[in-house]
């Protein structure tokens, strides 16, 4: 759900607003009717230590089309042999070459 608030009700209602906010509302802050920012709840993505990290300022989510939960539900690939990630590296280099 999407709110437009003028930034005159904001100043008054800072606190109000910021729960509704965090409450999962998208507040659209305008001045003269005209946008000027808007102010979103943190992502939530399922995860409560990453959910926590972001909370805490510590990550900074990802900004991409599938949005977080894009980049969590990316699976690890097991390495399929014993090949050292430098061996690697250096024969992409050479492909290069």
């Amino acid at each position: 759900m999407t709110t437009r608030i003028g930034i005159r009700e904001l100043t008054r209602g800072t606190s109000k607003i910021v729960h509704r906010a965090a409450a999962g509302e998208t507040v659209v802050i305008t001045e003269h009717d005209e946008p000027i920012a808007m102010l979103v709840p943190l992502p939530r993505t399922g995860n409560e230590k990453i959910d926590q990290m972001i909370r805490d300022g510590e990550l900074i989510p990802a900004s991409n089309p599938g949005g977080i939960g894009a980049l969590l539900a990316i699976e690890p690939v097991p390495a399929s042999n014993d090949t050292d990630t430098a061996e690697v590296i250096s024969e992409m280099r050479e492909d290069r070459v």
